[in-house]
């Protein structure tokens, strides 16, 4: 009897401070989940362009990678270490373009427990090539 009768002055306040901490953890978290999403779709919007100039010149060239890294550095995806890659140039009307990008994104919210995570992005596009080639050799 004498432990349920015990002063407990000064729970309520440690039990808040660990609510508040816990709270402020998923926000962080919450936070880093929505710019994740964010990046994702910056980078399948810059793919979606590349994949357009690909489908007219009938595939992936040095031109375009260039003009997809200055996309990418407007849009402020140099954090993400990006990769590109597609099918190399010169395929004929109606074959199958495909275009990769590849990247890391980094979870920083984790960073004062220790932890430094990475997620993967990744974005994959297929189209067929819109252009015929007059005199094309298979």
């Amino acid at each position: 009897m004498k432990g349920f009768f015990r002063e407990q002055s000064g729970e309520g306040l440690t039990s808040g401070l660990y609510t508040l901490f816990l709270l402020s953890v998923i926000l962080f978290v919450a936070v880093e989940v929505a710019s994740y999403s964010m990046s994702v779709w910056k980078v399948y919007g810059a793919a979606g362009e590349i994949m357009e100039m690909m489908k007219s010149e009938n595939g992936l060239d040095g031109a375009m990678k260039q003009k997809f890294n200055a996309l990418s550095a407007v849009l402020n995806l140099g954090e993400l270490d990006i990769h590109l890659s597609g099918t190399p140039k010169t395929v004929q009307r109606g074959d199958l373009l495909e275009l990769e990008v590849q990247g890391r994104y980094r979870i920083r919210s984790l960073r004062p427990f220790g932890k430094e995570l990475s997620v993967p992005v990744r974005v994959n596009l297929r189209a067929l090539a819109h252009t015929y080639i007059r005199g094309f050799q298979f």
